[in-house]
Parts: structure tokens; sequence; C-alpha cells
């Protein structure tokens, strides 16, 4: 849907007041994050809760260079599953606010069925890099073809848990938003019930398993339905073929105006996070092979640069900012409204990392994580820190103070 710039504005106007008072909290909420040791400014405090072995891969500023190195392969790939997820948003911005050709990189998205084949189009060599969530970067495939994540684009799970809003008002206990005793007594309550996930074994499914086990509940005290898309999620929802949900914006934001879901979890900033899950888990990531980074380090780091500055970017941006970027991606890239698109980015402003560094307490706390989907996981046979190298967005941040 295309929206001229004055109608989207006013469209977008009932959220401005909503914006200036969350911009004040991201402030807030980021102070609180760090006096609570979870500095994701810096990520420095993550690093040094990691276990004794978990040392950071960290470039000091005197050793880097104020001068970008070329790439030597100027057009890459990215493969991912869905170029416009808002989780993704960060990749978006540096194509089309031009922070990639700046950098001398010609960037081609490439739209992958699923996780899995966006992790093989790196291993076959038909993309260079890829745009997913860490947790596929984790998995056994990723592993195996040495994959690294050069920069973190989410601090939260970005995702949010509901119940149709008929069956939430029978719950015994009326969930509260902003209230997580409420929620998790609500959450208890589903104890053999359906909940749609996206898919078996993804991200939407590790979360919710973590979340109910917070509840008091087992895996196998509900059952598990993979829902797919938003349309797929919908008619499980309207059918009642499933009790509650796990699933993303903007799809989850438009369920709840439309009057459709209550949200029992809301996973979209830190805090809310950690209260629900009792860890601070990420999302997505763009990562790439040791042999890309091995062969083409100059390439590797521009693109680090670039995304780098669209998190940057996107930490700063007001809702002018946003409505700009969204009326000028190309037609087919902007698959929601400016209302939509606006409400869902103010509900994600705090979920998006300030400089791209994975803290490697997070990549454990992930693994962790993961073993609630797959308790057969040897977590003592597995290094989470081989999937993380910040060396390169810490050089495009010294870059950037220089």
């Amino acid at each position: 849907m295309t929206i001229k710039k004055d109608q989207g504005l006013s469209q977008a106007n009932a959220y401005a007041n909503g914006f200036q008072r969350r911009h004040h909290l991201l402030v807030m909420a980021r102070a609180a994050v760090a006096a609570a040791g979870l500095g994701f400014g810096t990520s420095m405090a993550l690093e040094r809760k990691a276990a004794p072995h978990a040392t950071a891969q960290v470039v000091a500023p005197d050793l880097v260079s104020s001068v970008a190195p070329k790439p030597e392969k100027r057009s890459i790939t990215v493969a991912t599953t869905n170029p416009t997820a808002l989780a993704y948003l960060p990749v978006l911005v540096a194509q089309y606010k031009g922070f990639f050709a700046q950098r001398g990189l010609q960037v081609e998205v490439s739209e992958q069925q699923s996780a899995a084949r966006s992790i093989a189009a790196v291993g076959n060599g038909s993309a260079d890099v890829v745009c997913s969530w860490l947790e596929n970067v984790l998995s056994a495939p990723g592993r195996a073809l040495g994959l690294q994540s050069i920069t973190l684009l989410g601090i939260t799970p970005m995702m949010a848990l509901g119940v149709p809003a008929r069956p939430a008002a029978a719950l015994t206990t009326r969930p509260t938003v902003g209230t997580a005793s409420a929620g998790m007594n609500a959450l208890s309550q589903l104890r053999g019930k359906n909940i749609g996930v996206v898919a078996l074994n993804s991200p939407t499914h590790t979360v919710a398993l973590v979340a109910l086990r917070r509840a008091g509940l087992r895996a196998s005290d509900v059952g598990y339905v993979s829902v797919g898309s938003p349309v797929s999620a919908q008619a499980a929802l309207r059918s009642g073929q499933i009790d509650a949900l796990v699933h993303m914006d903007p799809f989850m934001l438009q369920q709840e105006m439309s009057g459709e879901v209550q949200i029992l979890f809301d996973l979209r900033s830190p805090l809310a996070s950690f209260e629900v899950l009792g860890m601070h888990l990420p999302s997505g990531c763009v990562a790439t092979s040791q042999e890309f980074l091995q062969k083409f380090p100059g390439t590797a780091q521009a693109c680090s640069d670039a995304l780098v500055q669209a998190l940057q970017w996107l930490a700063q941006a007001s809702l002018r900012d946003m409505l700009h970027f969204q009326e000028g991606l190309p037609e087919g890239l902007s698959n929601m409204d400016a209302q939509s698109f606006v409400a869902s980015f103010e509900r994600l402003r705090l979920a998006y990392s300030s400089d791209g560094l994975c803290p490697p307490q997070l990549a454990i706390n992930l693994l962790q994580a993961m073993h609630e989907a797959e308790p057969a996981l040897r977590l003592e046979k597995i290094d989470a820190l081989k999937s993380i190298n910040n060396t390169l967005a810490q050089r495009s941040l010294s870059r950037m103070k220089t």
C-alpha cells in the first residue's frame, strides 16, 4: 500500500506522543540495562559475565586505521527468508539509505524459503552472507559451515505471545499488560492447549519453551503447531486450531490493534523480555563463513561498516525519518501501511542493537535456550563463541569515532 507523505503523517500522528515517550524510555531503559551490568551499548559488561573461556574478539582502537579497507569483492549476495521482516530492517536501511553503496558494495538480497536454505546458500556459494536468527547460525548446519555472526541486529527475540481475544477473556487470571506475575498465571493455564509457532525448532518455538518453563510447564504439557506465515497463523487462530500464538510484528501488532489477539507477553524490549524469559536472548544477525572472512576481509569489513551505520541511524531515527524511509522503498518492499510500520518500529525500537556487537553471554544464553527445544544437544561439546566475530563491528565503531 503506497501512502502519500501528508496522509502517512496524518495516520501516524496518533503515535507521535507515544514516540516521544518511548524515546525517553529508550534512554532510561538502556541506562537501566547498563546499570544492571547488561550494557548493550558497549557489550562489555556481558562479556565480563561470560564463562572464563568466553573471551570477546576485540580490536584495540589505536590499532584500527581511520581509512576503511577497499572491498575485494564489490558485488555480494545476502540470503534471507524474509527481506521485509522488521527483524532484518537494518539490512534494508543499509541498502536503501545508501550505506552499502558508500562503501563500494552492490548488494543483492536473495529470498529463500527457509532458514536452512539461507544457510545452505552460503555453503554452496550462491550467497556470500546470510541474514538470519543467531539461533540458526548456532545450529548444527551453521556450525558445520563455520558461520560467524559479524553484526548482531537484535538484542531481544522481537516477538510476542498472545491468545485469541475471546478465549483470553475466559482465562481464570486476566493478564494485565506489563504485569509479569499475571501473565505467568495466564500462561500456566495453557496446559493441555496447542500453541502456534512459525515452525518447530524455530526461534519462536525455542522462546515459547523457555517462557512456558518459567511458568511451570514442561514441553510435554502443551502441543506445538507449525503455523508458518501470518496468513496461515491467522487462519489457525480463527479456526481454533491453536489456543495461543508466538509470532512477530507487524502481524502481532495488527492482530492486537484489530482486537483479535490479546498479548500475554511482549518480548520486544530487553527489560520486558528478561522478565518473561529470565535471560537475555538475541534475534537476528548477519553472518558469513570463516572462508569468506579470510578471502575477502575488506568486503566483510565494508559490510559491517554499513550495517553498524544503519543500526546507529535507527537508534536516532525520528517518526518522520521512518515515514520518509518507508515511502522511499521500492514497490513491493513496503508491505504495510504507514500506521502499522511506525507503530511496529516503535514497539521494536529497543530491540535493535545500537552497535552490532554480540556479547558472548547472549550466545551462551541462546545455546542453553536451544537445549529446551532439542534436549539431545550436547552443550558441553559446543563452543558458542566460535560462532561470534565481534572484530569487524569493533573496527566499524572505532573508525566512526575517529
